[in-house]
């Protein structure tokens, strides 16, 4: 009796376990879909800075912006002396700057690395008024020396208001296709999603350190809010940082296959004493689902993520990534297309 005892509790633990962990996945997808509402470029991340914010509020998570227009959100832990973990993503997607109108045009500047095809005439894009509002318009082609990376937009410019305004693509915020998950920016919605889950879950754990969740800006144009954030010491030096991005699928860390265990980027490898964390993770979730969990592990060498920032000012670093196709919108055949991951 006391076998059939233990066994029953044994499987009711796996049981309540993976309810929970579905809880968490199908949050994340809910809160993903929400913030595709809410485009963003380096600099102008203000509609989903808001979202996350609201968020946070309505979860009673402790937050603040910090000077430099960074989202830090804190669970205290129970030990001081203990080492904290900080979950990292970032806020922006690559876009463009209105910065001038010329006639009935406007000029706009690329800010991070869009595809070569999206300084070319006839891409569609859509112009982020200050309410939020869209409207519509066409990239006509370069405006100038193309090494300037600016073009001219065909649009009604008096709708567009007061400048600079940001640029994004024209292309679905968010479309749940069969297990894949398509998006105008899912590097790094999906990172955020997965931030704002984890903090939902530790904000009812007991682990004796601190868990932070950042929410970075301008990550595009140079890792800018994370290495601010590194450099000003806004979390603790011994926390062990861990980004979590969509980053450009490889061989070896394929779309369909799990989440990927980020060994390094194209920058830095990464540390091997804050990776075991995740391989024991790995471990326990692949013991635990009864093999309906699976994970890859691999140098993700297709960009640099904010963990390089922070390795870069001595925390310990590992990473998370979503194998991600159509890296910034640039599809295999040249056009501008949504970014997509496995569900």
């Amino acid at each position: 009796m006391s076998y059939s005892s233990g066994t029953e509790t044994y499987h009711a633990q796996e049981e309540s376990y993976l309810n929970l962990w579905e809880s968490d996945r199908q949050y994340a997808l809910e809160m993903l879909e929400k913030l595709g509402s809410a485009p963003a470029a380096p600099y102008f991340e203000e509609q989903v800075v808001a979202l996350i914010s609201q968020e946070c509020d309505d979860l009673g998570l402790n937050f603040v912006h910090d000077p430099f227009g960074n989202i830090i959100v804190e669970r205290p832990g129970l030990d001081n002396a203990a080492a904290g973990m900080a979950f990292v993503a970032h806020l922006d997607h690559p876009g463009f700057e209105v910065v001038g109108r010329k006639r009935n045009v406007l000029i706009a500047r690329a800010l991070g690395g869009v595809p070569k095809k999206s300084l070319e005439a006839g891409v569609a894009v859509s112009v982020i008024c200050a309410d939020g509002s869209r409207v519509s318009g066409v990239v006509a082609g370069p405006d100038g020396d193309p090494s300037a990376r600016e073009v001219t937009i065909e649009i009604d410019p008096d709708r567009v208001g007061e400048l600079p305004r940001p640029v994004v693509f024209d292309l679905p915020d968010y479309v749940l296709d069969g297990k894949t998950i398509r998006m105008r920016a899912l590097d790094d919605l999906a990172g955020c999603a997965a931030v704002l889950a984890v903090m939902r879950s530790a904000a009812e754990s007991n682990s004796p350190g601190a868990i932070f969740g950042l929410f970075t800006r301008a990550e595009e144009l140079g890792l800018i809010g994370a290495r601010l954030i590194a450099d000003q010491r806004l979390v603790p030096k011994a926390t062990i940082i861990i980004s979590i991005e969509s980053s450009r699928s490889l061989p070896g860390a394929d779309i369909g296959r799990g989440p990927v265990i980020r060994v390094g980027d194209a920058q830095s490898t990464f540390d091997q004493s804050a990776e075991a964390y995740l391989i024991c993770a790995r471990d326990r979730l692949i013991d635990r689902s009864c093999g309906a969990f699976y994970a890859q592990r691999q140098l993700m060498s297709g960009g640099t993520c904010e963990a390089s920032a922070f390795g870069a000012h001595g925390y310990p670093v590992t990473g998370l990534a979503f194998p991600l196709g159509n890296y910034h919108n640039a599809a295999p055949d040249g056009s501008i297309a949504c970014e997509y991951i496995d569900k």
